[in-house]
């Protein structure tokens, strides 16, 4: 499976990699501590997983004051029957933020993976 970042507008706050997130490795933004990365990619897979359309679920980092939010948008099974959502990413790293739009299937294994 091809795995793409679909980014349709961001503020101040670059991505700079992508990555499994079924794998439960890190998504990689520019600014965020570890710890962030693995609060965001942790939510991401429960978010995707068990809340409807429109739910929002939120993470902040206490440690470091970087928050974010995940919200899916629509739930959908692609062409081969394997269920997808689109859903919306938000980010706070310091004084930057910025929204992110990512689509991501399920796989044989029942975790969340980027297009």
């Amino acid at each position: 499976m091809i795995r793409r970042l679909l980014i349709v507008a961001s503020a101040a706050l670059p991505v700079v990699g992508c990555a499994n997130l079924s794998a439960g490795d890190p998504v990689l933004y520019q600014g965020l501590a570890d710890s962030d990365v693995s609060m965001a990619s942790r939510l991401v897979q429960t978010t995707l997983e068990k809340a409807p359309d429109g739910a929002t679920r939120r993470w902040t980092n206490t440690q470091t004051g970087n928050s974010g939010e995940i919200t899916p948008l629509r739930t959908f099974a692609n062409e081969s029957g394997t269920f997808c959502r689109e859903y919306r990413e938000e980010l706070a790293v310091g004084a930057s933020s910025g929204r992110f739009y990512h689509t991501a299937c399920r796989d044989d294994e029942a975790g969340w993976v980027w297009l």
